[in-house]
This record gives C-alpha cells, structure tokens and sequence, in this order.
C-alpha cells in the first residue's frame, strides 16, 4: 500500500481525484481479480474485460463501497464476480484455444521432456477438471484453494455461511479428484 495507506484510505483519496491512490489500488488487485475471472470464465479476453469492468465501476462509484460490509478486495471481488456469472453462459465452459498461453507451466532447466510433457498434461486435466465443476464448486476452489482467501472471506463474497463454504470445497475437492482418479485409468 502506498505510504502506509489502508485500501481505504486509497479509495477515499481516489475518490478525490488522486490517480497514484487508483493506481496502488489497481496494482494491489488487478492481478487477484483477473486471475479469479480468467478460472471462472476460461477466457482471456473475457477476464480482462470482467477486471477493466471491475476497476471501471470503482472509479464510477466510489461511495458504492460500505466499509462495514467488507474489505475492499472483496467488494471489488463481488463486482468481479457479479460480470463472471454475468457473461457465463453453457457454451463458454470450454477451455481457451491456446491454454499454454495463458497459464505457462514454466519447466526447470532439469526437467527432460518427458517430464515437461506430462506436468503440461497434469495441468492441463486439473484445469479441466476445475473448469467442469458446476459454479458454486469452481468457486470455493477458485476463492480458497488458488486465490487463498479464507472461508470467512470467501462466505462474505458468496452471500453463504462459512460452513457452506466449506462444504462446497469439500464437495469440489471430491469431485476434483474422482475425475482426476478416471483420467488415470485407462477404460
């Protein structure tokens, strides 16, 4: 945060017209909410569409934010996540044409080919497998596993319990790895 300032402070000062207080904000979140986006909608382009949109309404409506509903991140979160669900359809459950591209599994210069083949592989059926989650599930696994947002967090974002929270990462983590389990297993 920029000289000490709380995310709050930033926002009253952005409001104010300070570009610096918007940018600490931008840089502090931009990477958390386009991560969020791109695992929700499994589009690039969406995902940078869906943040642009987030940190476009935050500069269109400071005062939107209620300081006793929340933390900042998980009201930009809840933004976010409102354009997610928002421009998901059926159809866009599939997975981005060039999927290297966009989460570059980076190999050690140890690593053989071989090895390097089937991380690629191993990720690639994670992500799948993620992506094919019904929403409330790739949600708490988004939020919580990859993001590493607590339940309480997470509850807050989800209008849920933290129970329920928990529950679904359960349930999604079940699910995660009976797919993963049958992707072993020739048939």
């Amino acid at each position: 945060m920029a000289n000490g300032s709380t995310d709050y402070d930033l926002l009253c000062r952005m409001a104010q017209g300070d570009e610096s207080a918007f940018a600490a904000l931008y840089s502090k979140f931009q990477g958390p909410i386009f991560r969020y986006a791109l695992h929700m909608t499994a589009n690039a382009h969406i995902a940078e569409d869906i943040t642009q949109e987030t940190f476009l309404q935050i500069i269109r409506d400071p005062h939107g934010y209620q300081p006793s509903r929340g933390a900042i991140g998980a009201y930009l979160f809840g933004i976010a996540r409102h354009l997610a669900l928002r421009s998901m359809n059926p159809a866009e459950t599939q997975l981005p044409e060039d999927p290297e591209a966009l989460f570059a599994a980076r190999l050690a210069p140890d690593d053989d080919t071989l090895t390097g083949i089937l991380r690629a592989e191993e990720i690639q059926a994670l992500r799948q497998a993620v992506q094919a989650l019904p929403a409330p599930y790739r949600e708490a696994v988004i939020l919580c596993d990859m993001e590493e947002m607590s339940y309480a967090d997470a509850a807050a974002l989800l209008q849920c319990s933290a129970g329920t929270v928990a529950s679904r990462l359960h349930r999604a983590r079940a699910l995660l790895a009976a797919r993963l389990r049958s992707k072993e297993c020739p048939t």
